[in-house]
């Protein structure tokens, strides 16, 4: 260090805030500090990293100007503040403990393992070759292994494991790649891999090669990655993919495979230049994305899909599992059965998964915070989450207002929870569908996970109207005020949030299955404006009954029924939907005399009903199959559309029966099912349009925002903004916050907070 005594010399007090403990942000610090020759030091603390410099003024100033320009590649800077204060006579830069306090800082997300480490684990001259838990300050796991904030090796399930004395120095060298890497750790130290047969411990050397070469042979094995255990098989043997789908009892939903590296993913799926830079990413998600033919992949893996979900390997155990896999993919899908949370605990993992896997890939490290993996797709060069989760959970979304201490509940269906601290919304991971025991008990346990971890409390809980939810239920039980939300209302938001826009207007379009309408109805096709905090009802599709009620979802027959009912009248039941005559007359008796069945304009409903008409899906076996599967069909190349009727003023009231009647009239000439799927995608597309304009001239508002599952149909959601270009609408999607109900937690949070402002 220069001698300071003799010189003008200041000192500065800097507080760095963001996700910055656990990314490096201390050696980064160090290095730019001893460059410039200042004094002082750099901690962690529960405000983020605190910085004291000393020297001359104008080495001060440039390394404050550095820390603004400048980051480590994992960490993300929110605010850095500072001050002059009176001087200490620091001597020399050092790397301090961590000072304890309240908690106001960031979790990081966990990492894909780097580059660097990578070149080490395959190096057979390095002292961490092939050793499965290898990681660096740029990479590796964080927010499943941590226990609370502040980020240090005393908060995370790395405690039990004393580092050996070669580790400690790396640990301990402020110019080494390893400086203050909390889950730091080598084969003499750290965690080991273990395979098991059921619950029998085999007496293996090598357990990750062997459960490789197991893969290979036709088993199925469970292998423990950083956020839960996933199931592994062949992706390219149909009958191994199949007995996988019969043990987990898992329907036609798609199995998401892992592939080597990006070349062998371009073989497997087409990808652009922004798909492949997500698959890169270290945030590793799943990426959907477009099936080559001929495709080695079996097509049990995602049977009827055009898209396959696409990942690289994440942790040192995927690269060196994937290094001994002979076929191009394994099915990697998570470890549990259908329906039921991720299994994260070895115990309930050897209980639970025994009908599954043959066998079990595990380590000694305990996982203390459970992610599936996060799932996506890229629309004009934007990655947009479906399932939001492992690599982006716990980071914040960050809102211009004011909003603390509320909880809010999510809805039932891939639920997520969300907790808000002075203006940051912590969305949960990925919880699942709470109609389930196990996953509504995790639910719980992880809402006081993350309020411990975050030092997160709530004073108010925000839930959904809909008073048979689960989630809504819970709510009500817990202490704090009340506040519901509608859950359409709640859509808009999250999307308005995320884009940054909420202290504008907007018109929202959320299109979904069903959410509980204010006037009791079941609504799932909303154009409202939203103003001041409040919204208003534009407009919306035809109400039509939903026969046998939830019957109706699971049986897409009986919407396709409902719709020709209201359509057609009698001649509805001389349509073949599949149902015998008596039912078809069963379900005309209970539209008549309204005996279970509710009426609903959810436009996902309509989707079902065309589905089925179209003889595409007779049958869910999981959420969204016969919508999905009509998007599958539709040929891209067809033109066209249905003639619609909007009828109406102050709340519009858009007329299917027309939409529907053509359908007949183009089945009965034998016009092909992909060609009438496309027109009729290509009809929504234009009634959202034409309305959203019609509306949005008469309101006066220029943003327009677009929310609900509908809107991951990629035809839709595409030829929505492409027509509204056309208009000149400025739209918005959901993009990192998902479109579905995930993201409902957030539009929840902000409508509690907007209704306290009021």
């Amino acid at each position: 260090m220069r001698d300071q005594k003799f010189e003008e010399v200041v000192a500065y007090r800097i507080n760095v805030n963001g996700v910055v403990q656990g990314v490096g942000y201390r050696p980064f610090v160090y290095h730019i500090a001893t460059e410039l020759g200042l004094n002082g030091f750099v901690l962690n603390s529960g405000n983020g990293v605190i910085v004291e410099v000393e020297g001359r003024p104008e080495d001060c100033l440039k390394f404050i100007e550095r820390l603004k320009a400048e980051k480590p590649p994992r960490a993300i800077v929110k605010t850095i503040s500072y001050e002059k204060i009176p001087l200490k006579g620091h001597d020399g830069f050092r790397v301090e403990q961590t000072i304890s306090e309240e908690v106001e800082t960031l979790c990081p997300p966990d990492v894909a393992v780097c580059q660097d480490c990578l070149n080490e684990l395959f190096n057979p001259d390095d002292r961490r070759y092939l050793y499965p838990f290898i990681n660096c300050i740029n990479c590796g796991p964080r927010f499943t292994i941590l226990e609370r904030l502040p980020y240090d090796r005393v908060n995370t399930s790395m405690r039990p494991f004393k580092m050996c004395g070669e580790c400690e120095r790396e640990y301990s060298n402020p110019m080494n790649r390893r400086f203050k890497a909390e889950p730091n750790a080598c084969g003499a130290c750290g965690p080991g891999v273990k395979l098991y047969y059921k619950d029998k411990l085999l007496r293996v050397s090598k357990p990750i090669s062997e459960a490789a070469r197991l893969i290979n042979k036709g088993f199925i094995v469970a292998v423990k990655g950083y956020g839960g255990f996933h199931i592994a098989c062949d992706a390219t043997r149909g009958d191994v993919v199949s007995e996988l789908r019969r043990r987990k009892k898992r329907g036609n939903k798609p199995f998401a495979i892992m592939v080597k590296n990006i070349e062998e993913a371009e073989n497997i799926v087409e990808l652009n230049d922004a798909e492949k830079k997500w698959l890169l990413h270290y945030s590793a998600p799943i990426i959907l994305a477009k099936k080559r033919e001929p495709n080695p992949i079996a097509e049990d893996v995602a049977p009827g899909m055009k898209y396959l979900g696409v990942f690289l390997p994440y942790t040192p155990i995927h690269h060196i599992l994937m290094r001994g896999i002979e076929p191009p993919a394994i099915v990697l899908t998570s470890g549990n059965i259908s329906e039921e949370p991720i299994i994260f605990r070895d115990r309930e993992a050897f209980e639970k998964l025994e009908s599954i896997a043959d066998y079990v890939l595990t380590y000694n490290r305990r996982i203390v915070n459970f992610a599936d993996d996060s799932v996506g797709f890229v629309q004009d060069g934007q990655l947009r989450l479906v399932r939001r989760s492992r690599g982006f959970v716990p980071e914040p979304i960050e809102v211009e207002l004011n909003v603390d201490s509320v909880l809010a509940m999510g809805a039932d269906l891939n639920n997520t929870f969300a907790l808000a601290k002075k203006g940051r919304i912590f969305i949960s991971q990925y919880m699942g569908d709470l109609e389930n025991l196990s996953i509504r008990k995790r639910y719980l346990e992880t809402i006081r996970r993350m309020q411990q971890l975050l030092n997160l409390k709530y004073d108010r809980v925000a839930y959904d109207l809909h008073p048979a939810y689960y989630s809504s239920q819970i709510g009500l039980s817990l202490n704090g005020e009340k506040i519901p939300v509608q859950h359409h209302y709640a859509h808009v938001l999250s999307a308005m949030a995320e884009n940054n826009i909420l202290n504008s207007e907007a018109l929202g379009v959320a299109f979904d299955g069903i959410g509980y309408g204010k006037d009791g109805k079941l609504w799932g096709s909303e154009f409202i404006i939203v103003r001041k905090g409040e919204y208003v009802r534009r407009g919306h599709f035809k109400y039509v009954p939903m026969p046998g009620g939830e019957k109706a979802v699971t049986e897409p027959a009986r919407m396709a029924f409902s719709y020709l009912y209201d359509a057609m009248g009698e001649d509805a039941l001389k349509i073949d939907i599949g149902l015998s005559d008596n039912v078809k007359r069963a379900l005309k008796n209970m539209v008549d005399k309204g005996i279970n069945a509710p009426l609903t304009c959810g436009l996902g409903r309509m989707f079902d009903a065309v589905s089925a008409l179209l003889g595409v899906c007779l049958t869910r076996t999981f959420e969204g199959e016969p919508a999905v599967m009509l998007e599958m069909v539709a040929d891209m190349d067809a033109e066209g559309s249905y003639p619609f009727k909007i009828l109406g003023d102050k709340e519009y009231v858009v007329d299917t029966a027309p939409i529907i009647s053509m359908i007949v009239e183009e089945m009965k000439r034998n016009i092909p099912v992909r060609v009438i799927s496309k027109r009729f995608h290509e009809t929504i597309a234009r009634i959202t349009v034409e309305l959203a304009d019609t509306i949005r001239l008469e309101e006066g508002i220029k943003n327009i925002v677009l929310s609900g599952g509908v809107f991951q149909n990629r035809i839709v959601s595409t030829r929505v903004k492409r027509l509204g270009e056309e208009r000149g609408l400025k739209t918005f999607f959901n993009n990192i916050v998902p479109t579905n109900d995930g993201g409902i937690s957030l539009g929840q949070v902000v409508a509690s907070s907007l209704a306290g402002e009021e």
